[in-house]
């Protein structure tokens, strides 16, 4: 490291999704290498003027789900860290909340329109990007936010490519989710004696649980041994029809998590659209064969046939194929992909993707330096 940088990470106001939990793990990755950080967040939820049809869509989604202000859970990845953490009390972060930085860092849409008319004292406006987040807002807004200025770190390649080919940014820097193995791991292991499934379950459509519920009511039509082992943090939604032998663990510790990837025989990850798909990595490190569609993200951590198979997105039958392959897998040739599913869980590294970060960030604090020098 060359220099100790001086980073402000702005968040929306956090939850219990894998985007913040991200972000944090990252900039904690930053404070090993002797960088200043702060996690800045407001107590309160924005609420915003947005297009008729998204307030339309949303209303309909909640509806669906059966979500309400009164329901939603009130802890999140920002309550502890290794960073400096500051708290405010509102519903948007403001230049005037936050410290003076090398850089500022905006980890949704939202938060990079807050910094967008923020003075040089916070640095440069760099965007991390984790998704393509048109279903979190009016779409033109959330577009217009990939075409501003400024560095984009993207976590997977299927957004670099998309900042390329779409916003004409070729230069958005691939900083990959890591595993925290402090929390992921498992020995090595054995199929269990019953057959089991693991998949995250969300309402969302997107989530794909329509599609993998099917898939393995297909399987259980061949065998009605094989159950399903799956945790989220809503109930599921009726019209969604889960199969026999489901059981749903809602909002587990994240002591249990681990626990829940390591009963599985093979992990799914059945999404329309992934960021990234933090849990089939973190499934992968507790040595789960992974079945994914190819929604973007997870095709970074699936090799076809070595740890796992990739298939279509909204293909139950194709799903249903993949994942009856793994559970007939003899004993050893299952030990094989589970290891083989550890072994790439050990590509995905914090302290890795915090080096290419701080190199990225270095190049663009000296750009700014040498700008102003320029302008002096």
């Amino acid at each position: 490291m060359n220099r100790s940088l001086r980073i402000n990470w702005v968040f929306p106001r956090p939850n219990l999704s894998g985007g913040v939990k991200s972000n944090r793990l990252l900039a904690e990755a930053m404070v090993r290498r002797g960088h200043e950080v702060t996690l800045i967040h407001p107590t309160r939820k924005e609420r915003q003027r947005y297009a008729l049809g998204y307030r339309l869509r949303r209303m309909g989604e909640q509806m669906l789900r059966g979500v309400t202000g009164s329901n939603q859970s009130s802890r999140h990845h920002l309550e502890r860290s290794t960073a400096a953490i500051r708290v405010i009390d509102g519903d948007i972060v403001t230049e005037a909340d936050v410290p003076d930085a090398d850089v500022t860092i905006a980890t949704w849409w939202r938060t990079r329109e807050w910094i967008e008319p923020w003075s040089a004292a916070k640095g440069v406006k760099a965007y991390c990007i984790r998704h393509y987040e048109v279903h979190g807002g009016d779409a033109e807004r959330v577009k217009a936010t990939y075409r501003l200025p400024g560095p984009k770190f993207v976590i997977a390649r299927w957004l670099q490519r998309l900042m390329a080919e779409e916003f004409g940014d070729p230069h958005a820097v691939l900083v990959p989710n890591g595993v925290d193995r402090s929390q992921f791991h498992a020995p090595e292991r054995t199929k269990g004696r019953v057959p089991t499934v693991g998949m995250l379950y969300g309402r969302q459509a997107w989530k794909g649980a329509v599609t993998a519920f099917e898939a393995i009511r297909i399987l259980q039509r061949r065998d009605p041994s094989i159950r399903v082992s799956s945790f989220g943090r809503e109930s599921v939604a009726r019209h969604h029809r889960p199969p026999a032998n489901y059981e749903l663990h809602r909002r587990p510790s994240q002591r249990e998590i681990p626990r829940l990837y390591a009963m599985a025989d093979c992990w799914v990850v059945p999404s329309v659209s992934e960021g990234f798909g933090m849990p089939g990595i973190e499934a992968a490190a507790c040595r789960c064969p992974l079945v994914v569609t190819r929604c973007g993200g997870p095709e970074d951590f699936v090799e076809e046939g070595w740890n796992g198979h990739l298939v279509p997105v909204e293909d139950p039958e194709a799903m249903a194929e993949a994942i009856g392959r793994i559970l007939a897998l003899s004993d050893q040739a299952w030990r094989d992909m589970s290891q083989a599913s550890y072994e790439m869980s050990l590509r995905f590294d914090w302290d890795r993707s915090a080096e290419i970060l701080e190199t990225a960030l270095l190049r663009q604090v000296g750009h700014l330096a040498d700008g102003m020098k320029d302008h002096a």
